[in-house]
């Protein structure tokens, strides 16, 4: 389990990351994935059950920086963004269920996201999926916008966090990306030529900014519902009561509104039931404690009773089938990490 590396090139410093020109990196937990953005303290939780395997592409030119990431499991990610960029994220395959950002489905034709500063990461990937991003510092970003007098993608425009592009705009970004990660995984001196850095001032940065639509003529950013807003509340009160009994209907009564209502929310953003969806965090919830513990101090059905497990045989099935090994098997691998 863990994570293996390829070393292509040596640069500082990448907002998240690590501090390399090209990193390209393939996972085997979802654990270290998150901890490989050592300075974004994100948090990934797997949604469905099986071994995890997701493909870390990234390559810095000049100072922006390029990341793909491929996963073969649903998972949920939260956290804070980088202050000092702006991100543009784009979805490139979904297989079993769409991504969604915020509880909002994301297109693969037309959604451009994540670029709100101020807004915490809220991700929702698919089963199956690949999805790009391009980090801008903010001072860069605002003087190609400037350059190109689009004074009006300015702080409220990012706030909106999600912007719907013309399809064939869509389709020559995607076009001018693919032939980027082409060069960084086949010709890897090319991003540190000087026409490199030219190409992506002078044709990529326009191509993105003129992408945008121009206020007024686009179609509105999708808009926070009332269902997206009773997931994000019952998602609070889950986290709260992972170790405590928690039903449905409890549930359902703590937020005003009904089992029905839950469940048609629940299974449309993560694909699940409310609690299949709580015993998938607790799960989680275990599997962090794993990493965390002692081995010769900890005693696996005690942590698990914390997470409402109360069948150690059962509790040990679930564990299997979500993650791939046994508790104990996660628990003999922290002792030979430690």
């Amino acid at each position: 389990m863990g994570v293996k590396k390829i070393r292509l090139k040596q640069q500082p410093s990448q907002p998240g990351t690590i501090d390399r020109t090209i990193v390209a990196q393939h996972f085997t937990d979802v654990e270290q994935f998150a901890d490989f953005f050592i300075h974004s303290q994100m948090q990934l939780i797997q949604l469905t059950p099986g071994p995890f395997h997701s493909e870390f592409l990234s390559a810095r030119i000049g100072d922006i920086y390029f990341n793909r990431i491929r996963t073969n499991q649903s998972i949920q990610v939260c956290g804070s963004k980088h202050q000092d960029y702006v991100a543009f994220a784009i979805v490139w395959s979904a297989k079993g269920s769409h991504f969604y950002a915020h509880n909002l489905p994301l297109s693969l034709q037309t959604s451009l996201f994540g670029f709100d500063r101020q807004r915490e990461v809220a991700l929702v990937s698919p089963p199956q999926g690949m999805m790009t991003e391009i980090f801008i510092p903010i001072t860069t970003f605002q003087t190609h916008a400037d350059r190109l007098q689009r004074y009006d993608i300015d702080d409220r425009f990012l706030a909106a966090n999600h912007i719907s592009l013309l399809p064939d705009r869509m389709g020559e970004i995607k076009h001018y990306l693919r032939d980027l990660f082409w060069l960084v995984e086949h010709k890897a001196d090319w991003v540190q030529q000087p026409q490199a850095l030219n190409l992506i001032a002078n044709d990529l940065m326009p191509l993105l900014i003129q992408s945008i639509p121009i206020k007024g003529r686009t179609v509105p950013a999708l808009k926070s519902s009332r269902r997206s807003q009773l997931i994000a509340q019952a998602e609070q009160e889950m986290v709260a009561h992972l170790g405590k009994p928690l039903t449905l209907k409890d549930l359902a009564k703590r937020l005003g509104s009904s089992s029905s209502a839950l469940s048609y929310g629940f299974q449309d953003l993560f694909g699940m039931s409310p609690m299949r969806y709580l015993k998938v965090r607790r799960l989680n919830g275990v599997r962090q404690c794993l990493k965390a513990s002692d081995p010769e101090q900890c005693k696996i059905e005690t942590l698990a009773n914390q997470f409402g497990f109360w069948s150690a045989g059962h509790f040990a099935r679930d564990y299997k089938a979500m993650f791939g090994e046994l508790p104990s098997e996660t628990l003999r691998a922290t002792a030979t990490v430690k």
